[in-house]
C-alpha cells in the first residue's frame, strides 16, 4: 500500500482585487477562488512538492521542484493513481528552445494542490512563438491516460501579468505586450480530469486534445484558438473569459453544463477556415455574461454553407436571464441555421455518464466515470452525435481542422449516392438511424438504416440542393446535402459560328448560335494566342466560369502579333459540354488594337494553371491558386494562392511612371495576415520565406526592381510591418529605414502602390475599420515595367482584383 502524508492546514490568502485586463482568475467580487469543501489537511499524496525545502530528499519522496518529483514518481494505475502534492508557491518550469516546459508520458498521474484555492499553486513558465521559443512555447505537455490536476493554476505568463495572491514578491511580469502563440497546457491521452484548475495565457492558452476528458469547476482565459476539444469532453461550472473582451475559442466536440461564457465584445466559438461546426458543441444551461457589444456567434467570418453537423443549446441565457440567441457567424445579416435548440428529452445523451462511458469509437464500453455518479442502470449508450459520409468517406482524425467529405451531386437517371450514418457512441443501444428528405427530388432506398443509397428524382430543368437528415432514435440528428440534377439530355447543337468578329473598341467577340430550346447558354469558351492562323503553339488565356459564356476577350499587350482561337463546348444547364468547334482569327492582333498599356484582368476568367514562361505583356503563374468566389469580392471572384506562390506580369517596354492597385481580403481578420511572425528576409535557416511582396517596377525575368515587403511582426499582435525594398537578382534589401506598423490588413483592403518619378509611395485602407497605411521612400528611377505579388506558405489571402497602369 502506498504511504501517503497528510499536511498542516493552510492559512486562507488573503482576496485580490478583480483586474480583467491580467490573468487572475476573475472572480466576481474580489474574493479568491477557495472552494470551501476542500480541506487541505486532509488531502493525501505519495510524492511531495515544496518549493521551499533546502533541499531534495528522494528517499523521503520530497522535492523542490516539480520536474523532479515527476521523474521519481512511478506510472500510477486506475485504481492506484500516483498523486504527486504540491505545496502552494510559484514554481517556474523553465523550458527549451522548442519543446515543452513538462512532458507528462506516465499513465495515471495526479497533479494535486495542497491548497483549496487553485490560485496559490502555479506551475509556470513564459515562453510563447518568436518570445523565447521557436514554437508556441508549450508549458506542460501531457499524453497520457488518467491524467488528473487539481487545485492549481497553469500558467503561460509571456504575454500577461500574474498578481500573487498574499506575497507580491512572487508577482509574475510578462515578457512582452505583444500577444503572440504560447500555450499553457497541451493535453492528450485519455481519461483526463480537471479540478479547481485554472488555465491562464492569452493565444492558445490551452490544446485540448484528448479521447476524453473532465472539467469541473474551471477558470479559463484566453483571446483566440484557447482550447481545441479532442473528441468528447465536459465541463461543467466553469468559467470562460475573453481576456481582450472578445475572440475566439476554437472549442470542438464539448458539452458546456452550467458554465459562464465572459466577452462583452461578443465571442466565437469555431473558425470558418476550419470548416466551422463540423465537430460540434452543445450548450446546456449556460450564461452568456455581459450584454455584448458585438454578436456571439457560432463561426468567425462567413460560415459555410450547409453544415453537417448543427451546435445544441439547452436554456441558455444571457447575463439578464433573457434567452440567448447564438448567430451563424459575424459576416452578414444575423441567421440561425448553425444551432438548434434539444428538446427536454433529448438532455439525457448529454448525461456525464452517457458521454465519458466509452471512448469514442471503443467497440465495449469501459463505463468510466470520473464524477463518481454513474449506477449500473443509468441510461448508457444513447446516441450524443450522428455523423453523415457520403459515398464511403468520412471525416477522420480528432482535430477540428480536418475538414469532411464535400456533398456528392447526383444526376437523375444516373447513379445515386451511398449515405452511412455513424453514431457515438458505436455501442449505441438503439443503433436505428430514420432517414427524411426536405423534397421529393430524390428517392430514399429505405426510411432506415445506418446505410441507404439516394437516387435523383429530379424532373425540372434545374439542379436543386436537397437537405436529408439522419435521426438516432432519442432524437439526436445531423443534416446531409445532396445536389440533385436532372436527368441530362444531348447537348444543344451549333446552328451557326463560332466566329470572330474584328477587333473594335480594345475587344474581340466571338458569334454563334445555338439550337437551345428555351434553355439558358452555359457554353464553355476558351480563348488562346497562337503563333499563326492555324494555331501553332496555343497558350490559354482566358476560360469561362460560373455558367458563363465568355462571349468577348479584353485585348492586352501580350497578344499583339499572336493570332486568337476561340473554342466553344455547346451546353445549357441540363447538359454536358459538346464536342469542341474551334475559330481562328484572321489576322494577328495588331499594337492599334491595344488601345491600352493598363491590364487588369478579370479573375473570373484568369487561367490559374502553373506557367514558368516569361513572355511581355502576359502573367506568370507559379506555384498554386485556386479561383474563389465570394460576394465581397471585387467581382464575386478572387484568386487564392495555396503555399508559396507568385503571380508575375512582365512588361518588357520600358516605362516611367506607373501603379499597382490590389483589393485583397486575408483568411486571417485581426490585421495580422500571417499565421506566426517572420520576417522581412528572403528565406529564413530553413529557406522559408515568411512575408508578401507587392512587386512594381519590377522585371519578373531577372527578379530585380522594387516591392512593398510586409510581414507579421512579434512587435503587434494585431498589425504587419510594412517597408519598402530593392531587388536585385532576387536578393532583397530595405530601401532606407522608413517603416510602419499597421493594422490596416483585413478583409477587405484596398491598397496602392505607385512610383511617380524618384518617389515611391503605398496608401492603403479597409472595409473594416479605419486603420490606413502611408508609406513612402526614395528610390533609384529605372525603367522596368513588370509587376505582381507574393505570397508565402500559411494562412491565406484572396486578391480579388490586381490592377497594374502606367500613367
Amino acid at each position: 500500500m502506498k504511504h501517503r502524508t497528510p499536511i498542516a492546514l493552510l492559512v486562507l490568502l488573503a482576496a485580490a482585487p478583480w483586474r480583467p485586463a491580467r490573468a487572475q482568475d476573475n472572480v466576481r467580487g474580489g474574493s479568491e477562488p477557495i472552494v470551501a469543501s476542500i480541506d487541505p489537511g486532509k488531502l493525501a499524496y505519495d510524492y511531495l512538492v515544496d518549493g521551499n525545502l533546502p533541499q531534495d530528499d528522494p528517499a523521503g519522496k520530497k522535492f523542490r521542484t516539480l520536474q523532479a518529483a515527476y521523474a521519481a514518481a512511478p506510472a500510477g494505475t486506475a485504481g492506484h493513481p500516483t498523486v504527486i502534492g504540491i505545496r502552494p508557491n510559484v514554481y517556474l518550469l523553465p523550458g527549451p528552445k522548442r519543446g515543452a516546459s513538462l512532458r507528462v508520458t506516465k499513465d495515471y498521474i495526479t497533479f494535486l494542490g495542497l491548497t483549496n484555492n487553485r490560485r496559490s499553486v502555479v506551475l509556470a513558465d513564459n515562453r510563447g512563438l518568436m518570445q523565447g521559443s521557436d514554437d508556441d512555447g508549450f508549458i506542460v505537455d501531457v499524453n497520457a491516460t488518467g491524467f488528473t490536476a487539481k487545485n492549481l493554476t497553469f500558467l503561460n505568463y509571456c504575454n500577461n501579468d500574474y498578481e500573487y495572491p498574499g506575497d507580491p514578491s512572487k508577482n509574475l511580469r510578462k515578457r512582452s505586450d505583444v500577444i503572440t502563440q504560447g500555450v499553457a497546457l497541451q493535453a492528450a491521452g485519455d481519461k483526463h480530469v480537471y479540478e479547481n484548475v485554472a488555465l491562464l495565457g492569452r493565444l492558445d492558452t490551452m490544446f485540448l486534445r484528448t479521447a476524453r476528458s473532465y472539467f469541473k469547476n474551471v477558470y479559463i482565459e484566453g483571446t483566440d484558438d484557447w482550447m481545441g476539444g479532442g473528441q468528447v469532453s465536459v465541463w461543467e461550472d466553469c468559467t470562460l473569459v475573453y481576456a481582450i473582451g472578445h475572440g475566439v475559442m476554437s472549442a470542438s466536440n464539448v458539452v458546456f453544463r452550467r458554465c459562464r461564457f465572459e466577452a462583452p465584445g461578443g465571442f466565437e466559438f469555431y473558425k470558418a477556415e476550419f470548416r466551422g461546426a463540423e465537430r460540434p458543441d452543445v450548450l446546456i444551461d449556460c450564461v452568456l455574461a455581459d450584454a455584448p457589444q458585438g454578436p456571439v456567434a457560432w463561426i468567425r467570418g462567413i460560415a459555410p454553407p450547409r453544415p453537417g453537423q448543427l451546435s445544441s443549446t439547452y436554456h441558455v441565457r444571457d447575463g439578464a436571464g433573457r434567452p440567448a440567441r447564438i448567430r451563424d457567424c459575424t459576416v452578414g445579416p444575423a441567421t440561425y441555421r448553425y444551432g438548434r435548440e434539444l428538446a427536454s428529452d433529448e438532455l439525457a445523451a448529454y448525461t456525464t455518464w452517457n458521454l465519458l462511458r466509452a471512448a469514442p469509437g471503443a467497440r465495449s464500453a469501459d463505463n468510466w466515470d470520473p464524477t463518481g455518479t454513474g449506477t449500473a442502470d443509468a441510461k448508457g449508450g444513447l446516441p450524443f452525435r450522428v455523423a453523415v459520409a457520403y459515398n464511403g468517406k468520412e471525416e477522420s482524425g480528432p482535430s477540428f481542422r480536418v475538414a469532411p467529405p464535400a456533398p456528392p451531386s447526383i444526376r437523375t437517371g444516373g447513379p445515386g449516392a451511398s449515405l452511412r450514418a455513424r453514431l457515438t457512441p458505436s455501442d449505441a443501444a438503439d443503433p436505428s438511424v430514420l432517414w427524411s428528405a426536405s423534397s421529393d427530388l430524390v428517392q430514399l432506398s429505405a426510411p432506415r438504416g445506418r446505410e441507404i443509397s439516394v437516387a435523383g428524382n429530379n424532373h425540372t430543368t434545374r439542379a436543386e440542393w436537397v437537405t436529408l437528415r439522419a435521426t438516432a432514435a432519442d432524437g439526436i440528428y445531423a443534416p446531409a446535402y445532396v445536389y440533385v440534377e436532372p436527368k441530362y439530355i444531348d447537348a444543344p447543337a451549333v446552328t451557326s459560328g463560332p466566329a470572330l468578329s474584328p477587333p473594335a473598341g480594345g475587344k474581340v467577340r466571338v458569334r454563334y448560335e445555338l439550337k437551345l430550346d428555351g434553355l439558358d447558354d452555359q457554353s464553355l469558351v476558351s480563348w488562346y494566342i497562337c503563333d499563326d492562323a492555324r494555331g501553332s503553339h496555343p497558350r490559354e488565356v482566358a476560360v469561362s466560369r460560373g455558367d458563363e459564356p465568355l462571349k468577348s476577350l479584353v485585348l492586352t499587350p501580350g497578344y499583339v502579333g499572336k493570332y486568337l482561337k476561340v473554342e466553344l463546348r455547346p451546353k445549357h444547364r441540363i447538359s454536358d459540354p459538346g464536342p469542341a468547334v474551334a475559330a481562328f482569327s484572321a489576322a494577328p492582333v495588331a499594337a492599334s488594337d491595344v488601345p491600352s498599356q493598363d491590364v487588369s484582368p478579370r479573375f473570373r476568367n484568369f487561367v490559374v494553371e502553373k506557367n514558368d514562361t516569361y513572355a511581355s505583356g502576359l502573367w506568370t503563374v507559379l506555384g498554386s491558386w485556386s479561383v474563389v468566389t465570394g460576394d465581397d469580392y471585387a467581382g464575386g471572384y478572387g484568386l487564392r494562392p495555396e503555399g508559396p506562390s507568385s503571380l508575375l506580369y512582365q512588361n518588357d517596354r520600358p516605362t516611367g511612371d506607373m501603379e499597382v492597385e490590389l483589393t485583397m481580403a486575408p483568411e486571417k481578420t485581426e490585421g495580422t495576415g500571417f499565421s506566426v511572425p517572420g520576417s522581412p528576409a528572403d528565406s529564413d535557416s530553413a529557406g522559408r520565406n515568411l512575408h508578401s511582396d507587392i512587386f512594381i517596377k519590377y522585371d519578373p525575368r531577372t527578379r530585380t526592381g522594387y516591392s512593398l515587403r510586409f510581414w507579421r511582426t512579434t512587435q503587434s499582435a494585431a498589425a504587419c510591418m510594412y517597408q519598402f525594398y530593392r531587388i536585385v537578382d532576387g536578393v532583397g534589401r530595405p530601401v532606407d529605414g522608413h517603416r510602419v506598423l499597421t493594422g490596416v490588413f483585413k478583409p477587405t483592403t484596398h491598397l496602392t502602390v505607385r512610383v511617380k518619378g524618384a518617389t515611391i509611395s503605398a496608401r492603403a485602407s479597409n472595409s473594416h475599420d479605419g486603420e490606413t497605411l502611408s508609406l513612402e521612400s526614395t528610390i533609384q528611377p529605372n525603367s522596368l515595367g513588370g509587376a505582381g505579388v507574393y505570397w508565402p506558405r500559411g494562412s491565406s489571402n484572396v486578391y480579388s482584383q490586381i490592377s497594374i497602369s502606367y500613367p
